[in-house]
């Protein structure tokens, strides 16, 4: 380096360090510096089909899809016994409050105390009645079906009081929907432990029996 022309003690120096300095083999460059090859073999998730033609299938074709799937797949049929529903009770009871409320607001108000409990006001609220022992015994049914002892025993035990807030009349002819309706519930909570008290009858058919018939 002494006959390099224009080099001082430091640049000489440098030079030095320079020639001194090992140099990095292919291997350890290419760890220090990943493949830009690499990043292209990533592989990425698979996609979910378009949920647009289950949106628009029936109930009996999305069974009948996770039946075929079970078949082909038996790992899913765990998932499939596993999967629980969430089921809207508190939406069920404030449907049956309200349909409720409606039945006390069309009776007549009750100028001279006599308690709106004749035929007339019967006839008055009959479909309201009708409306309460439908939406009731629908839900139940509902209820039931879904096979969990806790939704069935928060459905009961909401839905009782409702039911006995029912209007009753003179001829017990008119109250022959709540005594009903309350034997249905008093069944059905039976079955979980649940107490309802007030129901009369025989309920031993009351799930089975028919909606338009009740009132």
């Amino acid at each position: 380096f002494t006959g390099l022309p224009g080099l001082g003690a430091e640049g000489l120096a440098g030079a030095c360090v320079c020639a001194m300095a090992p140099k990095r083999t292919a291997s350890e460059a290419a760890m220090a510096t990943p493949s830009p090859r690499a990043k292209r073999l990533r592989q990425t998730p698979p996609k979910m089909p378009a949920a647009g033609a289950l949106s628009s299938s029936t109930k009996e074709e999305l069974l009948a899809l996770i039946k075929q799937l079970c078949v082909a797949h038996p790992a899913v049929r765990d998932d499939v016994r596993a999967f629980t529903p969430k089921w809207p009770i508190d939406k069920m009871l404030t449907e049956i409050q309200k349909v409720v409320g409606q039945l006390d607001r069309k009776l007549l108000y009750d100028k001279y105390g006599k308690g709106n409990n004749d035929i007339y006001a019967y006839n008055r609220v009959h479909s309201f009645i009708s409306n309460v022992s439908k939406l009731v015994m629908a839900h139940l049914k509902t209820v039931e079906k879904i096979g969990q002892a806790d939704k069935l025993k928060d459905f009961v035990e909401g839905c009782r009081g409702s039911v006995d807030k029912l209007h009753e009349f003179q001829d017990p002819s008119c109250n022959a929907t709540k005594k009903r309706l309350q034997a249905a519930l008093a069944k059905a909570g039976g079955k979980v432990g649940a107490v309802f008290t007030g129901g009369e009858g025989d309920a031993s058919d009351e799930s089975d029996m028919d909606l338009d018939g009740l009132a």
